[in-house]
């Protein structure tokens, strides 16, 4: 009965527990943290991008893209050349907020599992409490 651990309430022997592979685990846990954001952020990333190149175009065109290219304002190439600056600009800043805003809550979700799976296995130790022994 070496393979097995004591019986449990049944009276049947229970199953021996695997051995826990720690590079595995920490990698299965880093794929779901990753996994989780990389999901949740797209819908968040898409929005803030269209809103961004929406508002950003407009505004780099009556700017005429003077705050990036040495162009006179509202002529034709600055026209064109703000309208391409600003969208650029816009799209990329509201596709970094959008998706901050929907990728980080399912992402802090995703890592207390991690967290607690990992310290399940034995992997992460408990937080050592400081003891007030100095005096």
């Amino acid at each position: 009965m070496a393979d097995t651990a004591a019986p449990n309430a049944a009276g049947t022997p229970a199953p021996a527990s695997a051995p826990v592979d720690p590079g595995a685990e920490y990698l299965n846990a880093i794929d779901s943290v990753t996994g989780a954001f990389a999901l949740d952020s797209t819908s968040g990333r898409l929005i803030g991008t269209a809103a961004g190149v929406i508002v950003g175009c407009p505004l780099g065109a009556v700017t005429g893209g003077s705050l990036t290219i040495a162009v006179p304002v509202l002529t034709p190439v600055g026209i064109v050349g703000g309208c391409i600056v600003g969208g650029s600009a816009g799209g990329f800043i509201g596709g970094t907020i959008g998706s901050l805003v929907t990728g980080t809550g399912p992402t802090a979700n995703a890592m207390n599992q991690q967290y607690n799976s990992l310290h399940s296995k034995g992997l992460i130790a408990q937080q050592v409490q400081a003891s007030n022994s100095g005096r």
